[in-house]
């Protein structure tokens, strides 16, 4: 049976333009093949159509900021919603940057997915970066069918560390939030909440003298027995990465923490070359951006 209960957001006709920024998308069926439909799009929030990369049935899609980032008051809000037995996969053009905010205000980014029965769901971004002053709020919202498939990927770094004033550790404040529900069930809450200066100055020992912090998540009902154990040993393989998986039930959660963002970003991808033959039934392919 198909979902119908799609209820795209309509935009405000307060909101700003330019401010608030918003794309819904719907993944919907057109025979066997899944297709995508944008509503309600928003700038700056864009998408570059979707593809279907190297003669696959799954369409990926592109999405990007117009505005280079995210300045005070700023929000941009990503929805989508997956019809039954639907794939795609999402990812970003670049990363989401959060410049400073001296108004006392902040900028937020939200992403809310509804997954489908027996769907498939990839969600690839790109690092969000906090720049000095900056108050980064991220809401990360996916809800699955136990039936569903995803695999979802969330990286945060410590700001501009190769700017000439390095900026580490340099926001205001931080809130980001990763909330994955089962049935309705909550199966993952992951915060990180800084409001203080010495509650942003622990990161520097939490994250033991890295500069990135990225999470993979990952779910299916069948995955096999030991595949954490897999994705930890290929993870551990990066150079200056500190990085393990771990499983409950149905759900493998990977953390990975990493000098330079290249190494963040190869573990991620090794994580999914290990996870995406269960979870897709086709190997990882490195993924176009253009």
């Amino acid at each position: 049976m198909q979902s119908t209960n799609f209820k795209p957001i309509t935009p405000d006709s307060k909101w700003i333009v330019g401010k608030y920024g918003l794309i819904n998308i719907h993944c919907k069926l057109r025979g066997e093949k899944t297709i995508i439909e944008p509503s309600n799009w928003r700038i700056p929030i864009q998408w570059q159509g979707y593809h279907y990369q190297n003669f696959d049935d799954q369409p990926y899609m592109l999405l990007l900021n117009s505005g280079g980032g995210f300045v005070e008051g700023d929000v941009s809000h990503l929805t989508v919603h997956m019809d039954d037995r639907t794939r795609a996969l999402v990812t970003t053009t670049a990363s989401s940057k959060f410049y400073k905010c001296l108004g006392g205000d902040k900028s937020t980014e939200i992403v809310d997915v509804h997954v489908g029965a027996d769907c498939l769901f990839e969600f690839y971004p790109d690092e969000a970066i906090p720049f000095r002053r900056s108050r980064v709020e991220r809401l990360n919202r996916f809800s699955l069918q136990s039936s569903s498939r995803l695999f979802a990927t969330d990286m945060i770094s410590a700001g501009r560390v190769h700017y000439g004033n390095p900026e580490i550790f340099d926001f205001d404040s931080m809130y980001s939030e990763f909330i994955i529900t089962i049935d309705g069930k909550p199966a993952v809450i992951d915060r990180i909440v800084a409001n203080s200066r010495s509650e942003i100055a622990a990161f520097h020992d939490l994250w033991k003298g890295c500069h990135h912090m990225a999470t993979v998540y990952a779910y299916a009902n069948d995955l096999p027995k030991g595949i954490e154990d897999a994705v930890s040993e290929q993870v551990a393989n990066v150079e200056d990465t500190i990085a393990g998986a771990s499983r409950i039930g149905n759900l493998i959660v990977t953390r990975i923490l990493a000098k330079e963002t290249w190494q963040a970003h190869e573990a991620i991808y090794n994580a999914w070359q290990v996870l995406r033959p269960s979870l897709a039934y086709k190997d990882a392919r490195p993924i176009r951006k253009c």
